[in-house]
């Protein structure tokens, strides 16, 4: 089964019709359509899509993004998980508190970090990126 975490990033992309949001899009018509992959988002990443959804959509509430994300998983942020993120930090100061969120949850689950974040392919990191953006 194929692995993927989302950044925040990639899911503002979708809500913002933004270029490779339909890839994100796509990923959950297919986690809806019981295809062989299943799709996690850290709760520190889905506050920033809240707040930004917030911000710049006051009309859209939480339950409609929650509709908008059916399949995704929304996976705590542990102990574990903010030791991890933390080491994050050593690879660049670059890198926000949600990037380090969503590469913690990635490597703890053996999987692929999805991104709109161009800079991530600047650093050497122990997950693998996939940009969503051509």
């Amino acid at each position: 089964m194929n692995s993927i975490v989302l950044d925040s990033a990639a899911v503002l992309a979708m809500i913002q019709h933004e270029p490779g949001g339909e890839r994100v899009e796509a990923l959950l018509d297919s986690i809806q359509a019981n295809a062989q992959v299943t799709a996690g988002l850290s709760w520190v990443n889905w506050c920033e899509v809240l707040t930004r959804a917030q911000r710049d959509y006051p009309a859209m509430t939480g339950e409609d993004l929650t509709a908008s994300l059916a399949g995704l998983e929304l996976v705590p942020f542990d102990g574990s998980l903010a030791e991890l993120a933390a080491s994050y930090a050593l690879v660049s100061r670059a890198l926000s508190l949600g990037d380090r969120a969503c590469l913690a949850l990635a490597k703890s689950r053996g999987a692929t970090a999805w991104t709109a974040d161009r800079i991530w392919l600047q650093f050497s990191l122990d997950v693998p990126v996939l940009l969503i953006r051509p």
